[in-house]
């Protein structure tokens, strides 16, 4: 958990109802969010006890909310061995897992629907990529982040893939933070993804003058590069038009020699090099169909 200065007022507002009441284990929680200053969050045991009254279907999806606020695990098994209560659940975690956060969370397997997720139809990898415990269209948006960003990314070995994944995780839960109007979560997901960048060197303000000229910086550089592109033709015309060793030049002269005996015009060497290539490319053909004799 993150140090912080811990300011205990003797009466602490709560953020919901707006009523100041005495700061103390019997009437706020204690947690580790580390965006908060006082040892206690500030919201009162009362109104969360009324914010999980309701449906018991999306009473879990409540629970999970007011964690990530306190910043505490969810830990599925815990939460079913306690019968799903609140009181045993919370008071058990923060004595036998007070150091871990919401990030230690361990969640039930969960089902992605194929029919909303694209081509992104196996759940196994996905899981075994971004974690458990993740929405079905948050793994979907971590694919489509991951994709985006990695084009300009060098993934040059696993702890580069592992930092851009970090940063994935915590920006696209920015992401819907904000979309849910989740000021909290927007605030707290938004440090830790700034956090992620620097430490993946994909901070805007971290690039380097290589960074951004992809270590081109030089007319040198940029022909090399331009000589190794897939888009260039195969064979720059200096290894077409020329001779380049001892042995082309040999070819070249003895085949003007034989046609100045025979009174023919010369030739410059690209058509001698289009000779041989046509040649070469008969001989792959005249192999190729005695191959497929030789099956049949």
């Amino acid at each position: 958990m993150t140090d912080r200065v811990l300011k205990e007022p003797e009466y602490m507002t709560c953020l919901n109802c707006d009523t100041s009441r005495k700061v103390g284990t019997a009437t706020y929680y204690e947690h580790n969010n580390p965006l908060v200053g006082t040892k206690y969050y500030p919201l009162c045991k009362k109104c969360i006890k009324q914010f999980f009254n309701g449906d018991e279907d999306t009473k879990q999806q409540r629970v999970k909310t007011i964690l990530q606020q306190l910043n505490r695990p969810w830990i599925v098994d815990m939460w079913n061995s306690f019968n799903q209560d609140w009181g045993q659940y919370i008071k058990h975690v923060a004595s036998f897992h007070g150091s871990k956060t919401f990030l230690d969370s361990e969640f039930e397997t969960i089902e992605l629907d194929n029919t909303t997720s694209g081509t992104l139809s196996n759940n196994d990898e996905l899981i075994d990529k971004w974690g458990l415990g993740h929405k079905a269209d948050e793994y979907i948006a971590f694919e489509k982040k991951f994709d985006f960003l990695k084009r300009d990314y060098a993934l040059r070995n696993s702890m580069h893939e592992e930092a851009l994944k970090k940063y994935c995780r915590y920006v696209v839960k920015e992401e819907f933070a904000v979309v849910n109007n989740d000021f909290k979560g927007i605030e707290m997901w938004s440090k830790l993804a700034t956090k992620a960048a620097d430490d993946a060197k994909i901070n805007p303000k971290q690039f380097t003058k290589a960074d951004l000229t992809d270590g081109i910086d030089s007319f040198g550089e940029m022909s090399r590069a331009v000589e190794t592109a897939v888009d260039v033709v195969d064979i720059l015309p200096k290894f077409i038009q020329r001779p380049n060793d001892k042995v082309d030049f040999t070819i070249w002269c003895y085949v003007n020699y034989e046609r100045e005996l025979h009174g023919l015009p010369l030739v410059e060497y690209k058509e001698i090099y289009k000779f041989i290539e046509e040649r070469e490319k008969a001989y792959d053909e005249e192999v190729d169909l005695t191959e497929l004799s030789d099956l049949m």
